[in-house]
């Protein structure tokens, strides 16, 4: 069981793993709730990365710009 967890700690795919491991046992009427909290506050997120995003890759190009 404890190598099951270290594996399922290993990055992008062992989060998801684990979330979905998560998801499994909520029961219907949680799931729901997630949800709906989801589409109440993806676009505000998803507006927060793009904006993130953005500032990330304009630092990248100017530190790549030759003196």
């Amino acid at each position: 069981m404890a190598r099951r967890l270290f594996l399922r700690r290993l990055g992008p795919v062992g989060l998801a793993l684990t979330a979905y491991d998560v998801w499994r046992r909520l029961p219907p009427s949680a799931r729901r709730k997630i949800l709906a909290e989801g589409r109440k506050h993806a676009p505000t997120v998803a507006a927060r990365g793009r904006v993130l995003l953005e500032k990330g890759r304009a630092a990248r190009a100017n530190r790549r710009r030759p003196h």
